[in-house]
């Protein structure tokens, strides 16, 4: 556990070892959840949108992944009435 102050516009530092683990840099957007019911804050950093580009590459579509569980169903069907 690491101790932080809040400064008078609320804000505060995050520990070097954090920000470095993490990548967290100047400018860097983050997420931030407010738990008040568990007395938690959670900070997710937001992924770069040039880090996403790709990231689906060589996956099939959901149109070849539809058209393969529906010829399924109708060789089943196919197979029940026989």
């Amino acid at each position: 556990m690491t101790i932080v102050t809040i400064s008078e516009r609320g804000q505060l530092v995050i520990p070097q070892e954090i920000r470095s683990k993490l990548d967290l840099v100047k400018g860097r957007k983050l997420f931030v959840d407010f738990s008040e019911q568990e007395g938690t804050i959670t900070l997710r950093p937001v992924a770069p949108v040039k880090s996403l580009r790709g990231f689906l590459k060589g996956t099939p579509s959901v149109d070849h992944m539809l058209r393969t569980v529906r010829r399924e169903e109708r060789r089943s069907d196919e197979r029940k009435r026989s």
